[in-house]
């Protein structure tokens, strides 16, 4: 491989959004009986919802990289973690994930799991959040299974320049 190939896999939002695109599309593949486009005709329109929502977490797994990046100035915050850059990384997807689902008005989670029913299991709703359990569960245990997976891959590249 190119010197120049190996530098962009070896830094931190490739792997990242790596990691968490194929994470999340596993989790929403095991949660997509809960979903109303379950029901959709052909097996196409559930991979292609499936991929949209797996593509959108990836997106907030690297806004909350970002985030963590520019608090402690430094991109390689991800080859040593603590646990509270893991807690903020983590709860900043949960946040995110929260008012992108209250901003989308109607069409979102909270709409869809406590008055139309049609995603979600309403007892399984967190009442405060007002969203599924299923999504407050794959916010909570998914990014610090990313960001452990996105280090190691990160750490297998010998030409890694530390910063």
């Amino acid at each position: 491989m190119s010197k120049r190939i190996i530098q962009i896999l070896a830094a931190p939002e490739p792997n990242l959004f790596l990691f968490a695109f194929l994470l999340n599309f596993v989790y929403e593949v095991w949660q997509a009986p809960y979903y109303e486009f379950y029901n959709s005709p052909s097996l196409a329109d559930k991979v292609r919802d499936l991929t949209h929502c797996s593509f959108g977490d990836g997106v907030i797994i690297l806004i909350c990289s970002w985030v963590v990046s520019v608090l402690i100035r430094s991109r390689n915050w991800v080859l040593h973690p603590t646990w509270k850059l893991t807690f903020l990384f983590t709860s900043i997807g949960l946040l995110i994930t929260l008012v992108i689902l209250r901003w989308r008005g109607y069409a979102n989670e909270t709409y869809r799991v406590n008055v139309s029913h049609v995603y979600g299991v309403p007892v399984l709703a967190v009442p405060m959040l007002g969203m599924s359990s299923l999504a407050v569960i794959q916010w909570l245990v998914l990014p610090p299974f990313i960001l452990y997976l996105a280090r190691r891959q990160m750490l297998g590249y010998p030409e890694r320049k530390f910063k």
